[in-house]
C-alpha cells in the first residue's frame, strides 16, 4: 500500500478546514453550553432544504459551542456532488489530493496508521499566517470518517473534531455532509478571524464538489467515447 492511497487500505481520510474569504452575510449561529459530539449529527433535512440542494445550493447549519473556557466555531453543511461515493472516498483518500480538496490547506502528510486510525499532518492557512497540526482519523460504518486532534503532537489549534459522510444518490450522484466544531484558542486569531473561519468550514463540502465534478465528468466522457470506438 503507498502512502497516497491509504483509505484504500485502512478506510480513513482527513478532513479540516480554516481561514477563507469573505462569502457573503453569515448567519447567527445557534449556541450551546455542552459540547455533546452528537449535536452536529442530530436533525434530518427539511424539504426546503433538500429542494435547494438540488437545485446545487450548499445547505449549512452554523454553530457556536461552548464548554468551560473552550468555545468552538463550525457547523454542518451539505452538498450534492455529481460524482459516485466510491470516487468522491477515494479521491479524500489520497493524501496528495487533500492540499486541492480542502480550503486553505498547503501540505498533508501521513505520520502512521494504526489500529486506532490514521494520523495526517495538516498545514493550513494564507501566505501571511499558516498553523499545522495532526488528526486523527477513523473510518465508521460504510460510509463515514470521522477525525480529532491528536494533542500527542504539536498543534497550532486548542482542538477540533466531526466528520465527513458520503452518501450515494443513485449511481452518478453523491449526498457529501461535512460536520466540524474548531477551537483555534484565545488570541488574535480568535477575535480577528472567527467568522471567516467558519465560513470555510461550511463551504468545505462545495470546495470538494468544485474540485470533483469536472474531474467525475471528465472521466465519464472518457468511457463514453471508448465504447464509442
Amino acid at each position: 500500500m503507498t502512502a497516497g492511497r491509504w483509505l484504500l487500505g485502512f478506510g480513513v481520510v482527513a478532513l479540516l478546514a480554516t481561514e477563507a474569504r469573505a462569502a457573503g452575510p453569515r448567519p447567527e449561529p445557534a449556541r450551546t453550553t455542552s459540547l455533546a459530539r452528537r449535536s452536529v449529527r442530530d436533525g434530518g433535512l427539511t424539504e426546503a432544504e433538500r429542494a435547494s440542494l438540488h437545485a446545487g445550493d450548499t445547505v449549512s447549519r452554523p454553530m457556536l459551542l461552548e464548554r468551560g473556557e473552550g468555545r468552538y466555531v463550525g457547523g454542518v453543511s451539505y452538498q450534492v456532488v455529481n460524482a459516485p461515493a466510491g470516487a468522491v472516498l477515494a479521491a479524500m483518500g489520497d493524501v496528495g489530493e487533500l492540499p486541492r480538496l480542502l480550503p486553505r490547506t498547503k501540505a498533508a502528510r501521513l505520520v502512521d496508521v494504526t489500529r486506532r486510525g490514521a494520523r495526517v499532518e495538516l498545514t493550513q492557512g494564507t501566505q501571511l499566517v499558516d498553523t499545522t497540526y495532526t488528526v486523527l482519523l477513523k473510518r465508521v460504518g460504510a460510509s463515514e470518517l470521522r477525525f480529532r486532534l491528536d494533542p500527542s503532537r504539536p498543534h497550532g489549534i486548542r482542538d477540533v473534531w466531526g466528520y465527513l459522510r458520503v452518501r450515494p444518490l443513485g449511481q452518478h450522484k453523491s449526498l457529501v455532509t461535512v460536520a466540524v466544531a474548531l477551537d483555534v484558542g484565545p488570541g488574535l486569531v480568535r477575535t480577528l478571524f472567527e467568522d471567516r473561519i467558519q465560513r470555510v468550514i461550511l463551504s468545505t463540502p462545495r470546495h470538494i464538489r468544485d474540485y470533483l465534478e469536472p474531474r467525475a465528468l471528465a472521466r465519464s466522457e472518457a468511457r463514453s467515447a471508448g465504447r464509442g470506438m
